[in-house]
């Protein structure tokens, strides 16, 4: 809490006296941001867990919200958590990865004789808000990743929520009566799935069915069930794997840039439109490329690692409305825009269109001018407070057909192809395509082809 207050003074103290607009107050705008990003860098190094969470979310913000949103100071000093958060040492995880393996008095000594592993490293791969990532090898020589949950994650989220519920009723008395406590609820409450292994393990058995038919372009690691429990997973491990937010990463691996960005997008279109689950960090820390070779040619292999938390569109028909609700933002279908736009937005179903995709703002007659030319300069409109993203929020929830996971995977997913310079035609094209087969009461276990008519949109 005293972070925020001094950041808030910063800010206060440093524009004092400058006119907004000014090159001197751009000037100290700046030097506020990157002071802020570097104060918010030690709060979640200092607290970890729910603050790298939060950390990693404004990371992946890209594009749609210029320097109202989140300044790019702080998305880039803080893109830093997605795949390097703060790890624990060995010695604190080995009594976690005793529930699922005997390690004797590893890492003070070697491994038992009658341990599955022949060999784990310890100092980690990999380290996320939750948990950290160690390589490991099995005694029939199969190299494995061993995902374990840091050991008083726990009790410190407990007291973390306490904190950020009490920030939610102060925000109330601040908005005017926007009691946000809720979203921090919510955020409990999904965090708790996230925090079993074993929920995370049959997700990702379920992703990897789904998406069987893309093989090899898409892979899931398999899961060593024997070797997992609720804070423990063991999976396959996989080697040779490149940041899809990564350009020239992928290039100088003799990648084509824009197919990758095509495979990505029409994967997790495919899974939001056709399967109705929606990935809900698919952030640089939780997906890759990897390149593989087809008939001696470097193709990309999409690689999902992580399955803690997908959010199911299919209840109420919210899948099937959202495939004609992108339909008739591509049609320009202002009726029918307006009536299941309300049914997801309440009120502010104008706004929807704009969120989804700057290009849907132009088939609205109720988007004004002004608003069409904030969005083409990457803000937020001047009409668009506060107060209205609170009753956006609000109203999505308590219309029974929550997006909010949803338009936060969305964003995850823009942020990654605004990286990989997909261009937002393409993108909102590709999903119109996955919108068009997937608009069946129960679709097929795998896309069909699109029909004559179909093609034609």
């Amino acid at each position: 809490m005293m972070q925020f207050s001094e950041q808030k003074q910063d800010y206060e103290k440093s524009l004092e006296g400058l006119e907004e607009g000014t090159a001197a107050y751009r000037a100290a705008l700046e030097a506020c941001h990157q002071r802020g990003a570097k104060r918010c860098v030690g709060v979640a190094n200092m607290h970890r867990g729910l603050y790298v969470k939060a950390a990693q979310f404004i990371a992946s913000i890209r594009g749609g919200t210029g320097d109202r949103g989140v300044p790019r100071a702080y998305a880039e000093a803080l893109s830093v958590f997605t795949d390097r958060a703060p790890h624990q040492p060995a010695e604190r995880v080995a009594e976690v990865l005793g529930e699922a393996m005997d390690l004797g008095a590893w890492p003070a000594a070697e491994l038992d004789e009658g341990c599955a592993l022949r060999s784990i490293e310890s100092d980690p791969i990999a380290a996320a808000s939750l948990a950290q990532v160690h390589r490991a090898v099995l005694k029939d020589g199969t190299p494995v990743a061993v995902k374990v949950q840091y050991p008083e994650l726990r009790r410190e989220m407990a007291s973390d929520f306490a904190i950020f519920k009490t920030m939610g009723g102060q925000i109330k008395q601040m908005s005017g009566g926007y009691d946000l406590t809720w979203v921090v609820e919510d955020f409990e409450r999904n965090l708790a799935r996230e925090l079993d292994f074993e929920l995370e393990a049959r997700s990702g058995e379920m992703t990897a069915s789904q998406l069987a038919h893309l093989a090899p372009a898409v892979y899931v690691p398999k899961v060593h069930r024997e070797l997992s429990t609720t804070r423990v997973l063991t999976m396959d491990y996989v080697d040779g794997l490149i940041k899809v937010n990564d350009p020239v990463a992928l290039a100088n691996a003799g990648l084509n840039v824009e197919e990758c960005a095509t495979l990505i997008c029409e994967t997790f279109a495919e899974m939001i439109f056709f399967h109705g689950r929606v990935h809900a960090d698919p952030h640089a820390g939780n997906i890759y490329i990897r390149p593989r070779d087809e008939g001696g040619v470097r193709r990309p292999q999409l690689v999902v690692l992580d399955h803690g938390l997908y959010f199911d569109l299919n209840e109420g028909g919210v899948r099937r409305d959202f495939c004609r609700y992108w339909q008739a933002c591509c049609a320009k279908d202002s009726a029918t825009m307006r009536s299941l736009g309300e049914r997801f937005a309440g009120a502010l179903h104008r706004f929807l269109p704009l969120i989804l995709s700057p290009w849907f703002i132009f088939g609205s007659a109720e988007i004004t001018l002004a608003e069409v030319v904030a969005a083409a300069r990457g803000q937020l409109p001047e009409t668009v407070g506060l107060s209205d993203v609170a009753d956006f929020v609000v109203a999505a929830r308590a219309g029974g057909a929550s997006l909010i996971g949803l338009l936060h995977s969305l964003g995850y997913t823009r942020g990654l192809l605004e990286a990989l310079s997909l261009p937002e035609s393409r993108r909102v094209a590709i999903m119109l395509k996955h919108a068009l087969l997937g608009d069946e009461p129960a679709p097929p276990p795998a896309p069909p082809e699109l029909s004559p008519s179909q093609r034609a949109w």
